[in-house]
């Protein structure tokens, strides 16, 4: 049996009022009932809105929690989602312990989860998703799985979020007045509440708590009474921060869609309802992390606390129902995009033009081309309207191989990317040393021309399947594709230089020195492959590092050949495409010369008369960059974006 607890906290008409906890719990309710199918009669709602019948006390909150470890069976799953406040206080000397705060006040601690975690039977799965500030640690003594080790930190939240976090101050003076109106009402009431001034604030609080609630208050104040020594095999926690963090309640925008939310149950549900499939709760968490930071916040990090069986079980212990396909997927021919850009900000790398670059390769391509924004997948590493997630190595290729592999003859499949390349060095023995070519994504986990050769190679018949990319080494990323426009027909221009911010290229010993920089496992590695895999995972990482897998797929050893790939490249393999300023506006060099041979009008243009015109364009303006095209003969003089006849 699958039974949830869900609980929101918006504390209204107080000073610690937040928006987007009540739309939390209603939008968790939507996913677990459609996705995890939860039966409704078995999904309990506790929230302070208007007309609640049941306010989210501790007594409440606890009664409920009780009420679903009792009746739980072996194999059962039970959920508990928490939205709300948090609050993190040292109750000794060094330890830092986490409480979650219902709307009187009475705050359930750490301690109190583990209490109930140990009453449940064996193979009972129990996963607690707490959006709240300081909610890492909220299952004490759990084994952290993602946490502090991972969180880098970043700028600060923007003006439309509010911190989930309430002070041990505020809940101190919350707590004395509720003290004084019991004591004004003693004679009615028949009991008081003394104060007491000569303890730190944590035992003030407790002192009161006890005051007024009596028995019913944490185990944290009642030490006799707290739970054995703990295993690491009990209890699932997905936090919405680490435990020195802060979570945020986002303002209503269309970032979220118009609704407040908090940034973690937001972005939590949002990368549930747009994953077929099953997540493991790690894959879970570290998409949230994406999403979170994509969505423009760097200070959140969430977290995993579990056992490490569970950390690669999946989310609630369930494959989703499938999503349901838009009735336009019912098209013959469909367009679908995969647009990504990385500025790479706060980095010494960073460059100014690609998130640009993005905008305007997507209304190009949705008015010229007729792309439907919802097949447009844009991943960007700064938050802009529509982006689906941080551009990272794996979330990149996800998106790529999905959009390969339900791709149907007739489709128009198009591949974007503005950022940084880098040139790969092979050496083999008994052969010169050769460079190949990659892309840079934001976590530097490189995507290289094997891969793409690899996307290209699991196409369907009468596919048109093109990469534009602007990036520097960007001829010959699809591996051993025919090349029709190159270095055979270079024209040098003159480098514009006041008009250059930088070139869009990152030497591969650079990114070398940064994974063996910050990774354990990399510093014990024998070759650059071994660093990656002990950085990123031996199946995360690009082809060509992972020997044994290309040869599975037969990618080694190609010889040059036509196939369905077409590969419109911002420069040829060995030359610098240019990150630029233009009145006034930064973009990619190449990007800006693309969508300026479409402003003639509707004519169709073919592959190689769009880089022969963009060749001029950047000539013209004095760029020694030079455009090349790699395809079949077939695909050299189709219309650019066209349809296979």
């Amino acid at each position: 049996m699958k039974t949830a607890l869900l609980v929101g906290c918006n504390y209204p008409n107080t000073p610690y009022e937040l928006k987007g906890c009540i739309n939390d719990v209603h939008a968790m309710r939507d996913v677990i009932l459609k996705r995890f199918n939860f039966d409704p009669q078995h999904v309990e709602l506790i929230t302070d809105e208007p007309g609640s019948l049941k306010m989210p006390t501790r007594a409440n909150i606890m009664a409920g929690l009780a009420k679903m470890v009792k009746a739980a069976k072996e194999g059962d799953i039970l959920l508990f989602h928490f939205s709300g406040h948090g609050v993190e206080a040292d109750m000794k000397p060094g330890q830092k312990d986490d409480a979650i705060v219902p709307c009187d006040l009475n705050l359930i601690y750490d301690v109190d989860i583990r209490h109930l975690i140990q009453q449940l039977p064996k193979e009972t799965s129990f996963t607690i998703v707490s959006d709240s500030c300081h909610s890492g640690g909220l299952i004490d003594k759990e084994k952290e799985q993602i946490g502090p080790h991972s969180t880098l930190r970043g700028i600060a939240p923007s003006v439309d979020a509010q911190k989930r976090g309430i002070s041990l101050e505020s809940i101190h003076q919350g707590l004395q007045t509720a003290a004084n109106v019991i004591n004004a009402a003693s004679d009615v009431l028949r009991t008081t509440v003394t104060f007491s001034t000569g303890l730190d604030i944590v035992n003030r609080i407790g002192h009161l708590l006890t005051g007024i609630f009596r028995d019913n208050v944490s185990l944290k104040f009642r030490p006799s009474q707290e739970p054995r020594s703990l295993t690491e095999d009990e209890g699932i926690l997905l936090s919405g921060c680490q435990a020195d963090e802060l979570s945020l309640d986002l303002e209503p925008s269309d970032k979220t869609q118009g609704k407040a939310h908090g940034a973690f149950t937001y972005s939590l549900q949002k990368i549930i309802n747009e994953t077929n499939g099953a997540l493991t709760n790690k894959q879970l968490v570290m998409n949230v992390r994406d999403e979170i930071t994509s969505l423009g916040f760097h200070e959140q990090h969430p977290c995993l606390y579990c056992s490490d069986k569970n950390a690669h079980t999946a989310f609630l212990a369930t494959i989703p129902t499938p999503l349901a396909l838009p009735m336009i997927k019912e098209l013959v021919h469909n367009k679908k995009a995969v647009l990504v850009g990385c500025n790479y900000p706060k980095t010494p790398y960073n460059l100014k033009g690609c998130i640009n670059d993005v905008e305007n390769i997507r209304r190009l391509i949705m008015k010229r081309f007729n792309f439907d924004r919802q097949f447009i997948k844009v991943l960007t590493d700064n938050y802009i309207p529509g982006s689906w997630a941080m551009p990272t190595g794996i979330k990149i290729k996800s998106a790529l191989y999905e959009m390969v592999q339900t791709a149907r003859p007739g489709d128009v499949l198009f591949f974007y990317f503005s950022g940084h390349g880098t040139a790969v060095p092979v050496l083999k023995p008994g052969q010169p040393l050769r460079l190949d070519e990659a892309i840079v994504p934001c976590d530097f986990n490189l995507i290289t021309d094997v891969d793409f050769r690899d996307l290209v190679n699991q196409l369907p018949e009468k596919v048109n399947f093109t990469i534009l990319s602007d990036s520097c080494h960007s001829g010959g990323l699809i591996d051993k594709e025919k090349e029709q426009i190159g270095p055979n027909t270079l024209r040098k221009g003159e480098k514009s230089l006041e008009c250059i911010t930088r070139g869009k290229s990152i030497e591969f010993h650079v990114i070398h020195d940064i994974i063996d920089l910050v990774s354990d496992a990399a510093h014990q590695a024998t070759n650059i492959a071994e660093q990656f895999f002990g950085f990123f995972g031996r199946n995360i990482v690009s082809l060509k590092f992972n020997h044994e897998a290309a040869k599975q797929k037969g990618l080694l050893d190609l010889q040059p050949h036509e196939d369905k790939g077409i590969l419109v490249s911002g420069c040829e393999a060995y030359e610098t495409s240019f990150d630029v300023v233009l009145n006034g506006n930064f973009y990619g060099a190449f990007t800006d010369a693309v969508v300026k041979v479409f402003m003639g009008g509707d004519v169709k243009i073919s592959n190689k008369d769009l880089v022969t015109k963009a060749r001029d364009i950047l000539k013209q303006n004095g760029f020694d960059q030079t455009p090349c095209l790699y395809c079949s003969n077939a695909d050299l003089d189709a219309d650019f974006l066209g349809e296979v006849a």
